[in-house]
């Protein structure tokens, strides 16, 4: 049995193969120079904390970062967004609520001005996100719904509370405080 093609087919064909075979060349390329020298790179469970900027050789043409000095960074086992309020306050509200529900929005504003209120930070996570919920459950057990949390640096679990209003959360914070 013999195939023959058509000349439109022919170059669909071979347009296809190359830029199939360009494609595993940059992924090739691009995982190679992610490992850099490839040496292994060492797997610690502890966190890392970095005080200096490491100083590495980039490869020719490499775009500069976009600030020159990183800051400081615990790793907590917290959601990003709390690891990142952490930073700039030591204590932060963190309220967990489900998108559009009534109750968890009256629960959601009571904390945020309770923060406000406070001096402390506010960093809003949704019920649905199923990785920071997960890592914040990892950190406090059993949350209720909605759920309003106190945290401190380095990412320590104080309170949880379920429906409060924002001068029990105040007060928390103040707790925390000493």
């Amino acid at each position: 049995m013999t195939v023959t093609l058509n000349s439109p087919t022919r170059i669909a064909t071979l347009v296809g193969a190359l830029v199939l075979t360009g494609l595993a060349a940059v992924v090739f390329l691009v995982g190679r120079s992610a490992l850099g020298d490839g040496s292994a790179a060492a797997t610690n469970s502890a966190p890392v904390t970095h005080a200096a900027p490491k100083t590495t050789t980039k490869p020719a043409g490499a775009r500069p970062t976009a600030h020159a000095k990183p800051h400081p960074r615990v790793a907590s086992g917290l959601p990003a967004r709390i690891d990142h309020a952490l930073r700039y306050s030591r204590i932060v509200v963190v309220s967990i609520s489900i998108p559009g529900a009534p109750v968890d929005a009256i629960v959601r504003s009571e904390a945020r001005a309770a923060a406000q209120a406070s001096h402390a930070g506010f960093v809003r996570i949704s019920a649905l996100n199923e990785a920071a919920v997960a890592a914040l459950v990892a950190k406090a057990g059993v949350l209720p719904d909605p759920a309003v949390l106190v945290v401190t640096r380095p990412g320590v679990v104080k309170t949880t509370f379920s429906v409060t209003d924002s001068g029990t959360i105040a007060q928390a914070v103040a707790e925390a405080r000493r």
